[in-house]
């Protein structure tokens, strides 16, 4: 994901307080291991996601397909 472990976690607890209840639970260490799951909340948040994710691209296809007709080559922008 290109970002540090820290920064993860932030964005994590941001989530965690913009629901009614948390979207990832996580367990300490020790000789069990820890580790974070998604709570049932999470999971609907995450299905939820992906369904709209899909359906912008489904929607927007042609329009993204003709934007990067029109783009320039990156090897000539470099010129």
């Amino acid at each position: 994901m290109k970002m540090s472990y820290r920064r993860a976690w932030l964005l994590v607890d941001e989530l965690n307080h913009m629901f009614r209840e948390p979207l990832v639970v996580s367990r300490l260490g020790g000789a069990a291991g820890g580790g974070a799951t998604l709570t049932e909340l999470g999971v609907e948040v995450v299905r939820r996601y992906r369904a709209i994710e899909s359906r912008i691209q489904s929607a927007s296809g042609g329009h993204l397909a003709a934007l990067e007709e029109a783009a320039l080559d990156p090897r000539a922008r470099s010129r």
